[in-house]
Formats: structure tokens, sequence, C-alpha cells
């Protein structure tokens, strides 16, 4: 089962290349925003872990979605909260940066485990830590530039590009070396506003495509 977790979470970001970043969301507009997300191809949500409702949130979309979709949890910074974050069904964890025990534990619960990275000292670190993915954290600044520059010299590991990452800069990212790009508002915009989040997730969705299919 851990093995499918991890597998799970790494092909949907893998074909999706975008994770979407859902921050303290207010319950009402949760469900109707993974919806949208989840029907226009954007598979990998991220809760995060900065507010009390974070791991029911992920159980509730677990349960929603199934195999549908990869749930997951971001700003991790704990063994605790990667360990409630596995109970709730989450198949992946992402940590803003490198808290060693906490990467060995998510790794170790089988879920895909994706640390915050920005320097050759750092990636090697969350190599030897247990990560699947290195999160490039955060993006812009530094720039696809210095991705480009780093990424070459660590295959052992893929990078997603976090924070700062837009419709209009996603593509230098893909072309620098990333799998994948992480989004917040960037993405979708206002939460209570889905009229307008869908062409923006739409737009990003076709630069994610594009790029795959050349």
């Amino acid at each position: 089962m851990s093995n499918d977790r991890r597998d799970h979470a790494l092909t949907c970001l893998r074909e999706d290349r975008i994770m979407a970043v859902l921050r303290q969301v207010p319950p009402e507009h949760l469900v109707p925003l993974a919806d949208l997300l989840v029907e226009c191809g954007v598979r990998s949500l991220e809760i995060t872990h900065d507010y009390g409702r974070a791991t029911d949130d992920v159980a509730m979309l677990v349960e929603r979605f199934g195999d549908r979709a990869s749930v997951g949890v971001g700003t991790t910074w704990t063994v605790e909260q990667a360990e409630s974050a596995a109970a709730a069904g989450a198949t992946f964890c992402v940590l803003p940066g490198i808290d060693v025990e906490t990467s060995l534990r998510s790794a170790e619960l089988g879920m895909l485990t994706l640390p915050g990275v920005q320097t050759p000292a750092e990636i090697q670190l969350a190599i030897r830590s247990g990560a699947d993915v290195l999160k490039f954290f955060p993006a812009d600044p530094p720039g696809a530039s210095w991705l480009s520059q780093v990424a070459p010299a660590y295959r052992q590991r893929p990078f997603m590009a976090t924070g700062g990452v837009t419709v209009e800069n996603m593509a230098d990212f893909f072309a620098a070396g990333a799998i994948a790009v992480g989004m917040g508002d960037t993405l979708f915009g206002r939460v209570d506003d889905l009229e307008a989040a869908r062409p923006m997730v739409g737009r990003a969705v076709d630069v994610a495509r594009r790029d795959t299919t050349g």
C-alpha cells in the first residue's frame, strides 16, 4: 500500500505537471474548488498544514476523490504532522525546507516526499533524507536560470518549482528541468470565484500539456 500511495502521487504529478497549493481555503469553498481542479486536469491537491482543519480536510478530499486525485499536505514541519497526514490518507508530503526527521518519517510512511531546497548543499541533504522530488522553493527569485544550472548535476531526483510560478513563467521552469510546478492563487485566483478560476486553470493546464506534447 505504501508503494502504491507514493507511485500514485508521482504519476499524477508527472502526468499533470501541476500541483495546486490550497492554503487555508474556507470549508464552503474547498470542495467546489477541488472539484474544478480535478475536472480540469489538476489532480495533485496540496492542503497546507498551517491551520487546524488541515488533516480533516485531507481525509475529506481523500474520501471524495479516491484514486481520481492525489491529496497530500504541505508546509509540513514535524514528524507528528507527517504521521497524522499519512493516517488521513495523504499520498504526498511537502516540506518548506529540510527537516531530516520529518522527511525520513514521511518516506517511511510511504508518502511521496518533497522537501524544499535552493542550494546544492540542501539538495544533497534532501536526497540523503528520503526525498523523492526536490521542491525548488522559492522558485522566483532566483528563477528558472538557476534551476537550469543546478538540475543537470542532480539527475538522481526530479525537481518541482514552487513559489512565484505563474502561467507566464511556468514553461521556463519546465524547460529548465522541472517535472512539475506548484501554484496557488496564480493558478486559480480567488477561491470564491469559480467562474473566473476555470479559465485561469485551463490556461495553466494548456501550458503544461503543450510542454509535454512538444
